[in-house]
């Protein structure tokens, strides 16, 4: 049985490596038509940003279940 899970999870990395390899001249040529316009906007740090607003906000939803569940309310 743990043949078939290695051996599976084997197959399956070459085949998100394949996919990756397939769209990826797709992302590289819309990054760079981004650059090319002269939006200087730092891509880096929109996302960064973005990720923290995601934290945040599911911190909070994790806490009020958590309030829920103990029997607290909000």
């Amino acid at each position: 049985m743990l043949v078939f899970i290695v051996s599976g999870a084997i197959v399956g990395s070459f085949f998100v490596e394949y996919l990756v390899h397939l769209f990826a001249d797709n992302y590289e040529i819309e990054w760079d038509s981004a650059s090319e316009n002269g939006n200087d906007v730092d891509f880096a740090q929109e996302i960064a940003t973005a990720m923290r607003k995601t934290h945040r906000e599911s911190e909070r939803q994790m806490n009020k279940a958590f309030k829920v569940a103990s029997g607290a309310h909000c």
